[in-house]
């Protein structure tokens, strides 16, 4: 099966049904790992702090921003993740 060239789907190496895949699995897990951390904070401190709407408001985009430096650190090591996998022996 290696040997015919007229499989579209052979040319890549992968099925790109798995790489759709890959990238919905990373980007799910990216969003969580983003959106989580800044809910969390707002919930603790509007309800368990009581603070107000603007304090709460405040430390959730710190919050957000802090996590959205940690997504951008695991993104890149997820893009580099697959490349060590293409080698051909």
């Amino acid at each position: 099966m290696s040997g015919g060239s007229s499989s579209g789907s052979d040319d890549s190496g992968k099925n790109p049904a798995n790489i759709i895949g890959r990238v919905y699995a990373v980007s799910t897990l990216l969003a969580v790992i983003i959106a989580v951390p800044a809910v969390v904070v707002a919930v603790i401190t509007h309800f368990v702090f009581q603070t107000d709407i603007v304090v709460t408001l405040a430390a959730s985009l710190i919050a957000l921003f802090i996590s959205m430096g940690f997504g951008i650190r695991l993104a890149k090591r997820f893009v580099r993740a697959p490349q060590k996998e293409e080698k051909d022996g």
